[in-house]
């Protein structure tokens, strides 16, 4: 546990919660991933995700969040997980089984406010999620998860214009062929396909003959 975080925290009224995040709806297994990576598909209309409707994203090894309005400040949600999703903290065992002591999605995972210390300077925004993994380099292009960390950079710096879902960039596919597959290649596309249409061709000539 960091403390010197959580008091930060506590200071914006957002409190992490000591738990796991499982989801276990098994969506996650499509893009090979396990319950312990909760996809989020439901977002608020705050301005972060207001542009990220049904645009999944990741979050692996999550805790959930919980926050309130403080004097100073205003916190908002910003996504959940889904209703087949539970919170546990009983951190020892492998069952990816529901307790009843286990907290039941849908659970926060994102939140964002705004802090009004009093003075000219002493506004700010932030914000907190529940796992620091989903921006690291081998899951930062999972989905929504990039356009959501530019949103939230963006909201940071007052600049709700940037806020946007931007155009993935096109993936270099290139196709290795050994030269044995592409003899094979060549002689089933520009000899054999053909052979066969003139075949078929012709016994439909020799039968209306």
């Amino acid at each position: 546990e960091n403390k010197a975080l959580t008091d930060v925290l506590a200071t914006w009224s957002v409190t992490l919660d000591k738990d796991l995040v499982l989801d276990t709806s098994g969506v996650g297994q499509v893009f090979g991933m396990g319950p312990e990576v909760p996809l989020v598909t439901t977002y608020t209309s705050h301005a972060i995700v207001r542009s990220m409707k049904d645009v999944p994203s990741g979050f692996p090894i999550a805790r959930s969040l919980s926050v309130k309005n403080g004097d100073k400040t205003k916190v908002e949600k910003l996504f959940e997980t889904s209703d087949n999703s539970f919170a546990t903290m009983n951190l020892k065992s492998a069952d990816i089984k529901p307790s009843p002591a286990d907290k039941k999605g849908p659970l926060m995972l994102g939140a964002a406010g705004e802090y009004d210390g009093g003075g000219a300077n002493g506004k700010g925004r932030f914000v907190v999620v529940g796992s620091s993994r989903w921006i690291d380099n081998s899951f930062l292009r999972f989905n929504g998860n990039r356009d959501l960390f530019l949103n939230m950079l963006n909201w940071l710096s007052s600049d709700e214009d940037l806020i946007s879902i931007r155009p993935k960039e096109p993936e270099d596919r290139r196709l290795s062929l050994t030269a044995r597959q592409m003899m094979l290649v060549f002689y089933s596309s520009v000899i054999a396909i053909p052979l066969i249409i003139l075949a078929a061709g012709f016994g439909v000539w020799w039968r209306r003959r």
